[in-house]
């Protein structure tokens, strides 16, 4: 389409192309089964990328595509259902903006490629900008990357089984590549370019069907060598799922009664999970709202009843630290009517029974706004304005790794809350350091009956093929599950249900190619990518200066 202004005709059948990809995207993501989709939620998009000269309408149409696209898979991010907090809702509806935002500077970079070099090497280029893109996306203060594209396929675990070597980047890779073959494919068979000989698309169907089923047979593999290597001793643990209201509940703890109580109800579970030979039993995040080691109190009985019961917990708490002769941080907070400041930490403790060590870890990946303002070291005067309604977007970064080492049993295992288990190589460093089954503990209630949760437990399964280990997760309302090694889901809870479950799993000392070697993969598509978006950028200027030159000439003439 040459043209510069579009006719309504145009203009129609650009925003139906737009759409598809927008709804095939957004429906890929769960819980929604429909991961397929993924295949060729890129298509319609690349037709239209090659309909359209201008960048302001390429960006704009992208835009569109993947706003859609953000609107169906991420409508729960501000906790709209249920409109309880403003700054919650004002947080989730700038992700819901900021993400096509992100997604559009992908497809321009695409578009440089393509109009340097041609479409065949803009298609060639896409799988290794897009999956460095994501890659990119997942590090620093700001990071969200919840719509990676490899997390469609959590769903068909025959799909993504060889994440164990390239980590759920090597999904999206292969996803990447489908759509750029049904493209190629397409495009004969709608006549968008010369049409096709019969040769070649019998050669790029065969394509597709062998690249799609890869998978499929690596899968294939895995039955008689995914469990082969020796396992050490199975450990039976409990689930604790309270279904505390997560609004409520930071109002009862403001009284010293309402912290007990909670607790108190924790421990009667733990009790009851016992009679089932339980012997490490997990709380989600925040379950105990104060820092229980220093109440002592609180924590005696705690302790008491862990020793009685011969049950070894894991459990959220607030974890504080106090500077009262100066060295706070710029962004600590201050107790009302006193000059002492602190910080505090979304943490998990572990305690044994019959030993008095407490080991402790503070949350190190925080969410964008909702726990912590980003970089907000750097701007310390947006934190008052800034702070949540419930006081806790100012969380304190944690700063140590800690790999969790239950002693009774000889195993090690890593903890993290909530928003931590989808980055799948910070997980992964835990792995390699020691960690023999992965525990994530939650509290997906601030966002109601919705997507967000079922995405956040699926989203688990990857982290489990990943490393090959046992997951244990824990969620305050749901969705608590045990996940194996190979992905599948056992015991899922409902939601909003109180609920205690037990399984027994098998601590594993194995390392897989990707808990060796974590995100290998984008770092290599990081370097491609970088060399033709270079090499985009000097053809560029170097036709600027040779069209600039031959202008000259010709004037002079």
């Amino acid at each position: 389409m040459d043209n510069a202004i579009e006719t309504n005709h145009e203009t129609r059948s650009n925003i139906v192309l737009a759409l598809f990809t927008g709804i095939f995207f957004g429906c890929s993501f769960p819980p929604i089964p429909l991961g397929s989709l993924a295949c060729i939620s890129l298509v319609p998009l690349l037709f239209l990328a090659e309909r359209l000269h201008s960048l302001r309408r390429q960006f704009l149409y992208s835009y569109f595509s993947f706003f859609i696209a953000s609107c169906i898979a991420l409508y729960w991010v501000g906790g709209f259902t249920h409109a309880k907090d403003p700054f919650l809702m004002l947080a989730g509806g700038l992700v819901i903006v900021w993400e096509p935002f992100f997604f559009s500077v992908i497809v321009l970079s695409y578009l440089a490629v393509r109009k340097s070099f041609g479409l065949g090497a803009g298609l060639f280029a896409l799988p290794f900008i897009w999956v460095t893109f994501e890659w990119l996306y997942a590090l620093g203060q700001f990071a969200f990357p919840w719509l990676t594209l490899g997390n469609t396929q959590t769903y068909q675990l025959a799909n993504i089984q060889f994440a164990e070597i390239t980590g759920v980047y090597g999904v999206s890779f292969w996803l990447l590549v489908l759509n750029v073959l049904f493209f190629l494919l397409l495009t004969g068979a709608v006549g968008e370019k010369e049409k096709l000989s019969l040769r070649r698309s019998l050669i790029l169907t065969c394509a597709i069907a062998v690249i799609y089923l890869l998978p499929n047979l690596y899968s294939a593999t895995m039955d008689d060598r995914a469990f082969s290597s020796p396992v050490s001793t199975p450990l039976t643990v409990g689930i604790v799922q309270p279904n505390i209201d997560p609004w409520s509940k930071w109002e009862d703890a403001n009284t010293l009664a309402g912290r007990e109580q909670q607790v108190t109800r924790y421990l009667e579970m733990t009790a009851e999970q016992k009679k089932a030979g339980v012997q490490m039993s997990v709380w989600p995040e925040t379950a105990i709202l104060f820092d229980l080691p220093v109440m002592r109190g609180e924590y005696e009985k705690v302790k008491h009843t862990l020793d009685s019961l011969d049950v070894a917990l894991v459990s959220g708490y607030i974890d504080y630290k106090y500077y009262e002769n100066g060295g706070a941080s710029a962004t600590s907070s201050v107790i009302r009517g006193t000059n002492v400041h602190y910080d505090s930490y979304n943490s998990i403790l572990y305690l044994e029974p019959k030993s008095e060590r407490l080991q402790s870890y503070g949350k190190m990946r925080l969410v964008p706004f909702a726990e912590r303002i980003p970089y907000a070291e750097s701007i310390p005067f947006l934190i008052g304005p800034l702070r949540w309604g419930v006081g806790i977007s100012n969380w304190g970064i944690g700063k140590d790794s800690t790999v969790f080492e239950d002693s009774a049993h000889h195993t090690k295992f890593l903890a993290m809350v909530c928003y931590e288990s989808i980055f799948p190589e910070f997980v992964s460093s835990f792995v390699n350091r020691g960690a023999e089954f992965l525990v994530f503990i939650t509290n997906d209630s601030w966002w109601g009956n919705t997507s967000g949760a079922r995405q956040h437990c699926q989203f688990a399964v990857l982290r489990a093929i990943e490393n090959r280990r046992w997951v244990v997760r824990c969620a305050n309302g749901g969705i608590s599950c045990f996940i194996d090694p190979s992905g599948k889901v056992y015991d899922r809870t409902q939601m909003y249900t109180e609920a205690s479950i037990t399984r027994s799993i098998e601590p594993r000392t194995e390392l897989t190619f990707y808990s060796r070697h974590g995100d290998w993969l984008p770092r290599i598509t990081g370097m491609i990518s970088a060399f033709m978006l270079a090499a985009s950028f000097l053809q560029f200027l170097y036709l600027r200066i040779t069209t600039k030159r031959n202008r000259q000439h010709h004037d002079i003439h």
